[in-house]
């Protein structure tokens, strides 16, 4: 499941979210989308949450992708940023404005129930998206930044909690209009849902699944001829498997996954038939040989997967195109003014300006040559973001301090 935080604009990399101006801003605006202002100083706040907050460098770090690089601080250093990401944010913040003014067009308007709901399913996305992170940064003997001090994750709900509340009420609202939007002319109806439900079993069948630890594949396999002859996979785990936790109940480690969550969790292309063991597998992060056994298969009742259903029905992939479309659409339609400083508007997205030529850029501007602060690529990791450790490709760059981009910042 994909959350959708940016519906207008579904072609960015960087997926965050912005504020409205507020009444005292007194900088000029970023952008107006059909008479709203996008703040100048709402998307300097924003720059400086993604870059100087754990929270914000972990959200950064899951939307951009596993591995993938971010240009962030501009040629300047300090406090400015590439033109590339500013623009990237900005891009953001006004496909959300235009997502909220299409929302309201269509009379859907959103309740404190439905941000709620957003919340609660936002936090449940980034627990999935994080959980995925990490675990492709553990096989890869890496961290991402979303892991603390102490080695443990982030949960959706700290890295909401850790944002400024500006920040955290636009994600929160972003999502609860995605999801009207999302479920204005879809179907999501009992029979829909039911249909979902007949024609996908595996995702509603659920796995009881026991382990069995050892130290060698020697000794795995020795265990696993042992259950083959009839030995009940339960009697060898409390015999000999090494995981104090589990052993005591014959392995069991729990009913909570889904057959097709077990399946790809244990990286089997075929379907796992209940009660015959699976391995020797090793585990890439300890270095333990397993046993698996899928002890019993249990389908779950429709009353306790229908919310489930109708959520995948909402977010299928014909449905975001649909709607993605629809804000497209719309965005062709609305007047949209960029401050030149940042770029033009082209919908459905902000083209940032030419770089102006190396000597009016900052250093040559004193007689010394421009050059990109050392430590240019940034890779969102472990330590986070803190204040940005990339440069502009373009030599161009925003501050976040000021008037918008600086020459060179």
């Amino acid at each position: 499941m994909k959350r959708l935080v940016s519906l207008a604009v579904p072609m960015l990399a960087v997926v965050l979210a912005g504020t409205l101006a507020t009444a005292c801003d007194i900088l000029p605006a970023a952008a107006t989308v059909n008479g709203t202002t996008v703040s100048q100083a709402g998307l300097n706040q924003a720059l400086y949450a993604y870059t100087h907050t754990q929270a914000g460098a972990c959200l950064l770090s899951v939307e951009v992708g596993a591995g993938a690089s971010l240009q962030v601080q501009g040629a300047g250093g300090g406090d400015t940023y590439a033109m590339q990401f500013a623009d990237d944010i900005l891009d953001n913040r006004i496909g959300n404005t235009l997502s909220r003014q299409l929302a309201a067009a269509k009379h859907l308007d959103i309740t404190a129930a439905d941000l709620a709901t957003a919340r609660h399913d936002l936090e449940s996305l980034l627990d999935g998206e994080i959980a995925s992170a990490a675990s492709v940064a553990t096989q890869s003997g890496g961290a991402t930044a979303c892991q603390t001090a102490s080695g443990s994750t982030l949960t959706g709900a700290q890295v909401l909690a850790g944002l400024p509340a500006s920040e955290r009420a636009a994600q929160i609202r972003n999502q609860a209009v995605d999801e009207a939007l999302l479920s204005d002319g879809a179907d999501l109806s009992a029979k829909a849902v039911l249909r979902y439900y007949l024609a996908n079993p595996t995702q509603f069948q659920a796995d009881c699944v026991s382990v069995i630890v050892t130290d060698t594949q020697a000794h795995a396999q020795q265990y696993l001829t042992e259950i083959n002859a009839g030995t009940p996979f339960a009697s060898v785990a409390k015999a000999h498997s090494l995981d104090a936790q589990s052993a005591g109940s014959g392995g069991a480690i729990g009913c909570n996954q889904s057959e097709a969550q077990v399946d790809q969790a244990l990286q089997q292309t075929a379907p796992v038939t209940v009660g015959k063991p699976i391995g020797p597998v090793q585990d890439t992060a300890s270095g333990a040989w397993l046993l698996y056994e899928v002890t019993k298969r249990t389908l779950e009742p429709l009353s306790q997967v229908a919310s489930s259903i109708r959520q995948q029905l909402m977010e299928s992939a014909s449905n975001v195109s649909r709607v993605s479309s629809e804000v497209v659409s719309f965005a062709r339609h609305s007047s949209v003014t960029v401050d030149p400083r940042y770029g033009s508007w082209k919908p459905p997205s902000v083209v940032p300006p030419v770089a102006p030529p190396a000597r009016f850029l900052l250093a040559a501007a004193s007689g010394a040559v421009a050059q990109p602060p050392a430590g240019a690529s940034l890779v969102p990791g472990a330590s986070g973001v803190g204040g940005g450790s990339s440069s502009s490709s373009s030599g161009a760059g925003a501050t976040s301090s000021g008037g918008g981009p600086s020459a060179g910042g």
